[in-house]
């Protein structure tokens, strides 16, 4: 329960930080440049992306796991989560949330959808990552000889 613990507040603490650089990054092409929100998201996530592998492999799991053998399931689980989850949200809100129907901004509207997104998305993504970083334990010999068969 411990490591758990000590994994979720690392988690928290990375994740908030590539959260707010993906923020950062998202209202920069969607506000800014004006990139369709979801692809602006597409981009934004790209890029965090790989920050966000290797703090999670070394700093928030400390997984002995090996890089190549890790960034795959990583890469597949976080694009998956930013790209077709938080995408689909925010595509969702800013298709049927408009500006004349809450009387917000279109700038408003879409960080907004960035949030909810990313709260869906995070917390799939460390359900993810907790699997494909995670070190098995050892058997102790308790485990060994409660699964050996009786003679």
């Amino acid at each position: 329960m411990r490591r758990l613990r000590g994994e979720a507040l690392r988690y928290l603490v990375v994740g908030g930080t590539n959260t707010l650089l993906d923020f950062a990054l998202f209202a920069l092409f969607a506000n800014v440049l004006s990139i369709y929100p979801p692809l602006a998201n597409v981009l934004s996530t790209a890029i965090v992306v790989v920050i966000s592998f290797f703090l999670n492999h070394r700093f928030v799991f400390r997984s002995e796991h090996s890089r190549r053998r890790t960034a795959i399931q990583f890469v597949a689980i976080t694009l998956f989560n930013g790209w077709v989850v938080q995408a689909g949200i925010i595509a969702l809100i800013v298709h049927f949330v408009t500006p004349g129907s809450i009387g917000w901004p279109d700038w408003l509207i879409n960080l907004g959808a960035k949030v909810v997104g990313t709260a869906f998305s995070m917390t799939l993504n460390f359900l993810g990552y907790r699997l494909i970083f995670s070190r098995r334990r050892p058997e102790t010999p308790d485990d060994a000889s409660a699964e050996a068969p009786r003679p």
